[in-house]
Protein backbone atom coordinates (compact mmCIF):
# COMPACT_ATOMS: atom_id res chain seq x y z
CA UNK A 1 0.00 0.00 0.00
CA UNK A 2 1.22 3.47 -0.83
CA UNK A 3 0.91 6.51 1.41
CA UNK A 4 -2.47 7.56 0.02
CA UNK A 5 -3.92 4.06 0.32
CA UNK A 6 -2.72 3.81 3.91
CA UNK A 7 -4.29 7.16 4.80
CA UNK A 8 -7.60 6.14 3.20
CA UNK A 9 -7.70 2.80 4.98
CA UNK A 10 -6.81 4.39 8.32
CA UNK A 11 -9.72 6.78 7.97
CA UNK A 12 -12.09 3.87 7.28
CA UNK A 13 -10.80 1.84 10.23
CA UNK A 14 -11.01 4.78 12.60
CA UNK A 15 -14.61 5.33 11.56
CA UNK A 16 -15.35 1.65 12.20
CA UNK A 17 -13.62 1.84 15.57
CA UNK A 18 -15.72 4.80 16.58
CA UNK A 19 -18.91 2.90 15.65
CA UNK A 20 -17.88 -0.31 17.46
CA UNK A 21 -16.75 1.71 20.50
CA UNK A 22 -20.15 3.41 20.64
CA UNK A 23 -21.93 0.04 20.29
CA UNK A 24 -19.79 -1.51 23.03
CA UNK A 25 -20.40 1.40 25.36
CA UNK A 26 -24.17 1.23 24.70
CA UNK A 27 -24.20 -2.55 25.31
CA UNK A 28 -22.35 -2.20 28.60
CA UNK A 29 -24.63 0.63 29.71
CA UNK A 30 -27.81 -1.31 28.89
CA UNK A 31 -26.71 -4.62 30.42
CA UNK A 32 -27.76 -3.87 34.05
CA UNK A 33 -31.22 -2.71 33.01
CA UNK A 34 -31.66 -5.77 30.78
CA UNK A 35 -30.92 -8.02 33.71
CA UNK A 36 -33.35 -6.08 35.88
CA UNK A 37 -35.98 -6.57 33.22
CA UNK A 38 -35.25 -10.30 33.07
CA UNK A 39 -33.72 -10.14 29.63
CA UNK A 40 -30.42 -11.44 28.37
CA UNK A 41 -27.94 -8.55 27.96
CA UNK A 42 -26.48 -7.97 24.52
CA UNK A 43 -23.14 -9.78 24.35
CA UNK A 44 -20.15 -7.44 24.59
CA UNK A 45 -17.33 -9.91 23.99
CA UNK A 46 -17.61 -9.87 20.17
CA UNK A 47 -17.68 -6.10 20.20
CA UNK A 48 -14.67 -5.92 22.53
CA UNK A 49 -12.81 -8.43 20.34
CA UNK A 50 -13.71 -6.44 17.23
CA UNK A 51 -12.53 -3.22 18.90
CA UNK A 52 -9.23 -4.84 19.90
CA UNK A 53 -8.70 -6.04 16.32
CA UNK A 54 -9.46 -2.59 14.96
CA UNK A 55 -6.99 -1.00 17.37
CA UNK A 56 -4.31 -3.50 16.33
CA UNK A 57 -4.98 -2.86 12.63
CA UNK A 58 -4.85 0.90 13.12
CA UNK A 59 -1.60 0.64 15.09
CA UNK A 60 -0.06 -1.51 12.32
CA UNK A 61 -1.08 0.93 9.61
CA UNK A 62 0.19 3.84 11.70
CA UNK A 63 3.58 2.15 11.83
CA UNK A 64 3.53 1.53 8.10
CA UNK A 65 2.54 5.13 7.44
CA UNK A 66 5.37 6.39 9.62
CA UNK A 67 7.73 3.98 7.91
CA UNK A 68 6.64 5.21 4.50
CA UNK A 69 7.03 8.81 5.67
CA UNK A 70 10.49 8.10 7.06
CA UNK A 71 11.48 6.32 3.86
CA UNK A 72 10.31 9.24 1.73
CA UNK A 73 12.13 11.66 4.03
CA UNK A 74 15.34 9.63 3.74
CA UNK A 75 15.00 9.49 -0.04
CA UNK A 76 14.50 13.25 -0.22
CA UNK A 77 17.40 13.85 2.16
CA UNK A 78 19.63 11.51 0.19
CA UNK A 79 18.78 13.29 -3.05
CA UNK A 80 19.44 16.67 -1.43
CA UNK A 81 22.83 15.53 -0.11
CA UNK A 82 23.76 13.98 -3.47
CA UNK A 83 23.06 17.30 -5.17
CA UNK A 84 25.15 19.10 -2.56
CA UNK A 85 28.00 16.65 -3.20
CA UNK A 86 27.76 17.31 -6.94
CA UNK A 87 27.91 21.09 -6.49
CA UNK A 88 30.76 20.64 -3.98
CA UNK A 89 32.72 18.67 -6.59
CA UNK A 90 32.07 21.44 -9.11
CA UNK A 91 33.19 24.08 -6.62
CA UNK A 92 36.32 22.07 -5.85
CA UNK A 93 37.34 22.29 -9.50
CA UNK A 94 36.87 26.07 -9.42
CA UNK A 95 38.60 26.32 -6.06
CA UNK A 96 41.56 24.31 -7.35
CA UNK A 97 41.77 26.70 -10.29
CA UNK A 98 41.91 29.62 -7.84
CA UNK A 99 44.58 27.82 -5.81
CA UNK A 100 46.65 27.26 -8.93
CA UNK A 101 46.16 30.86 -10.03
CA UNK A 102 47.25 32.17 -6.61
CA UNK A 103 50.30 29.92 -6.63
CA UNK A 104 51.17 31.10 -10.11
CA UNK A 105 50.55 34.70 -9.06
CA UNK A 106 52.89 34.38 -6.08
CA UNK A 107 55.63 32.87 -8.22
CA UNK A 108 55.30 35.17 -11.21
CA UNK A 109 54.86 38.29 -9.07
CA UNK A 110 58.09 37.60 -7.18
CA UNK A 111 59.89 36.93 -10.44
CA UNK A 112 58.47 40.06 -12.07
CA UNK A 113 59.23 42.32 -9.12
CA UNK A 114 62.80 41.06 -8.91
CA UNK A 115 63.19 41.66 -12.64
CA UNK A 116 61.96 45.23 -12.17
CA UNK A 117 64.36 45.83 -9.27
CA UNK A 118 67.31 44.57 -11.28
CA UNK A 119 66.49 46.58 -14.39
CA UNK A 120 64.96 49.81 -13.07
CA UNK A 121 68.37 51.45 -12.99
CA UNK A 122 68.80 50.67 -16.66
CA UNK A 123 65.40 52.23 -17.45
CA UNK A 124 66.24 55.31 -15.38
CA UNK A 125 69.61 55.82 -17.02
CA UNK A 126 67.96 55.48 -20.41
CA UNK A 127 65.47 58.26 -19.60
CA UNK A 128 62.46 55.99 -19.24
CA UNK A 129 59.40 56.73 -17.09
CA UNK A 130 59.91 54.76 -13.87
CA UNK A 131 57.17 56.39 -11.78
CA UNK A 132 54.85 53.40 -12.05
CA UNK A 133 57.70 50.91 -11.87
CA UNK A 134 58.61 52.39 -8.49
CA UNK A 135 55.25 51.12 -7.24
CA UNK A 136 56.52 47.64 -8.06
CA UNK A 137 60.17 47.86 -7.07
CA UNK A 138 60.41 49.98 -3.93
CA UNK A 139 60.40 48.03 -0.67
CA UNK A 140 58.16 50.49 1.17
CA UNK A 141 55.55 50.26 -1.59
CA UNK A 142 56.18 46.70 -2.66
CA UNK A 143 52.55 45.80 -3.28
CA UNK A 144 51.20 48.98 -4.88
CA UNK A 145 51.79 47.84 -8.43
CA UNK A 146 50.16 44.48 -7.75
CA UNK A 147 47.20 46.08 -5.99
CA UNK A 148 46.61 48.45 -8.87
CA UNK A 149 46.77 45.50 -11.27
CA UNK A 150 44.28 43.53 -9.15
CA UNK A 151 41.91 46.51 -9.00
CA UNK A 152 42.23 46.86 -12.75
CA UNK A 153 41.40 43.19 -13.29
CA UNK A 154 38.55 42.86 -10.79
CA UNK A 155 37.25 46.37 -10.06
CA UNK A 156 38.14 46.14 -6.33
CA UNK A 157 36.40 42.77 -5.84
CA UNK A 158 39.62 40.80 -5.44
CA UNK A 159 41.41 43.23 -3.13
CA UNK A 160 38.32 43.46 -0.94
CA UNK A 161 38.08 39.66 -0.82
CA UNK A 162 41.69 39.63 0.40
CA UNK A 163 40.89 42.20 3.08
CA UNK A 164 43.17 44.85 1.59
CA UNK A 165 42.30 48.42 2.48
CA UNK A 166 43.53 50.55 -0.38
CA UNK A 167 42.82 54.08 -1.60
CA UNK A 168 43.28 52.87 -5.18
CA UNK A 169 40.08 53.13 -7.17
CA UNK A 170 39.30 51.63 -10.59
CA UNK A 171 39.91 54.90 -12.38
CA UNK A 172 43.45 55.00 -10.94
CA UNK A 173 44.22 51.33 -11.53
CA UNK A 174 46.59 50.11 -14.21
CA UNK A 175 47.63 46.65 -15.33
CA UNK A 176 51.28 45.62 -15.19
CA UNK A 177 51.30 45.18 -18.96
CA UNK A 178 50.06 48.76 -19.34
CA UNK A 179 52.80 49.90 -16.96
CA UNK A 180 55.37 48.26 -19.21
CA UNK A 181 53.69 49.78 -22.28
CA UNK A 182 54.08 53.18 -20.63
CA UNK A 183 57.74 52.51 -19.91
CA UNK A 184 58.32 51.32 -23.47
CA UNK A 185 56.54 54.42 -24.80
CA UNK A 186 58.77 56.70 -22.73
CA UNK A 187 61.88 54.86 -23.93
CA UNK A 188 60.76 55.08 -27.54
CA UNK A 189 60.19 58.78 -26.99
CA UNK A 190 63.68 59.17 -25.54
CA UNK A 191 65.11 57.23 -28.48
CA UNK A 192 63.28 59.54 -30.86
CA UNK A 193 64.82 62.56 -29.07
CA UNK A 194 68.27 61.09 -29.55
CA UNK A 195 67.64 60.46 -33.23
CA UNK A 196 66.12 63.91 -33.65
CA UNK A 197 69.53 65.39 -32.77
CA UNK A 198 71.16 63.47 -35.61
CA UNK A 199 73.11 65.55 -38.14
CA UNK A 200 71.44 63.53 -40.88
CA UNK A 201 68.34 65.51 -41.95
CA UNK A 202 66.22 62.53 -42.95
CA UNK A 203 66.82 60.67 -39.70
CA UNK A 204 66.25 63.83 -37.63
CA UNK A 205 63.04 64.66 -39.52
CA UNK A 206 61.54 61.19 -39.12
CA UNK A 207 62.51 61.15 -35.46
CA UNK A 208 60.90 64.54 -34.82
CA UNK A 209 57.70 63.33 -36.47
CA UNK A 210 57.71 60.17 -34.36
CA UNK A 211 58.43 62.19 -31.23
CA UNK A 212 55.48 64.47 -31.88
CA UNK A 213 53.21 61.42 -32.22
CA UNK A 214 54.57 59.73 -29.10
CA UNK A 215 54.29 62.85 -26.95
CA UNK A 216 50.56 62.92 -27.64
CA UNK A 217 50.35 59.53 -25.93
CA UNK A 218 52.63 60.60 -23.11
CA UNK A 219 50.45 63.52 -22.06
Amino acid sequence: MDQNQIEKRLAELREQRAQVSDELEAARTSAPQALINGKEPKPTAPLAERLEALNAAIATLDERRQGAFDSAARAARTKHIDRALETTAERKIKGAAVDDALKTLAETWSDYRESVRQSIGQVTSSGGDVVRLNGVALNNRASEGLIKAMVKSSNLELVRALGIDTPVRPRHAISLADVEDRVALSLRSELARVKASSPQPNIAREAQKELAELEDFLI
